[in-house]
Formats: structure tokens, C-alpha cells, sequence
């Protein structure tokens, strides 16, 4: 029998876990990146990667942008619009990963990691403006109703 995410990190502290989707692009890749989640051991922070659990049952990683009383507002890189996740839904925090198949591991403490953490907001801009044409044209054709 296969054990869940949760199963894992409570008999392991960590897991080694395939990426699916395309919400984290640039830094991971649909069904080529491999992550390193650990069970959190404290309070998140800002630019933690949240492993959490909707109460469907889909497990989503995406990136922490703040932290607030009662949770966490968590946002994908490749996405453009926030989410609130109550603390409790959060079941792992992403210690690295290995980008590609190449085996080459990277730490969310090394220099490469910190770099691209200092891009985000101009990433997030550049998707924002490149998602703007058709957010216009929706809101003009709604308006012709």
C-alpha cells in the first residue's frame, strides 16, 4: 500500500516528491523536478515554499508572499492570483530540490536558489503585463452585454 505525503513526513521528517504542473515554472518543471519537502518545524516565512492539502484532497506547492494571523496568502511563480491557506492545511515546507534529471541538487539556502528569489517580483510583473490584453478584452467584451 502506498503511504501519502503526510504518512511520509511523520515516520521520515522528509520525502522526495515529482512535481506535476506548471504552477512553480520557471524554477520547477511538470514531471522533471523532484522536491526535498521536510515536515515544517516551525512558523513559515515569507518566500517558504508551502507543501499544503485542500480539503479536496489536490496537494499544492506554491510559494509563500505573506504571513498572516491565521495563515498563510500563497501564490504560485507562474501564477497571478493569491490564495489564503489556513495554517492547518499546510503539511510540508520545501527544504531543495533537483530542477531536472541531471541529479544536481539545490538548496533553498544556496547563492543560486537567493538569486532568483530576488527576480520574483520582476517575474510576476512580466506575467501580470503579458496576461493584460486578454483581461482587457474580457472586461470590454463583458461590458457589450
Amino acid at each position: 500500500m502506498q503511504k501519502t505525503i503526510e504518512q511520509v513526513l511523520a515516520e521520515e521528517g522528509q520525502g522526495f516528491f515529482q512535481t506535476v504542473g506548471d504552477s512553480m515554472e520557471p524554477l520547477l518543471h511538470h514531471r522533471k523536478s523532484t522536491v526535498v519537502i521536510q515536515a515544517p518545524a516551525s512558523r513559515l516565512k515569507r518566500w517558504d515554499v508551502a507543501l499544503f492539502r485542500r480539503p479536496t484532497g489536490e496537494y499544492v506547492l506554491h510559494r509563500v508572499i505573506r504571513v498572516e494571523p491565521d495563515g498563510y496568502r500563497i501564490l504560485g511563480d507562474n501564477r497571478l492570483w493569491p490564495e489564503m491557506v489556513p495554517a492547518g492545511w499546510v503539511i510540508g515546507v520545501m527544504a531543495g530540490f533537483y530542477p531536472d534529471e541531471s541529479g544536481q541538487y539545490v538548496s533553498c539556502q544556496s547563492p543560486a536558489y537567493q538569486s532568483y528569489l530576488k527576480t520574483l517580483q520582476l517575474r510576476r510583473a512580466r506575467l501580470w503585463l503579458l496576461a493584460l490584453p486578454g483581461r482587457v478584452r474580457r472586461k470590454a467584451f463583458s461590458f457589450r452585454r
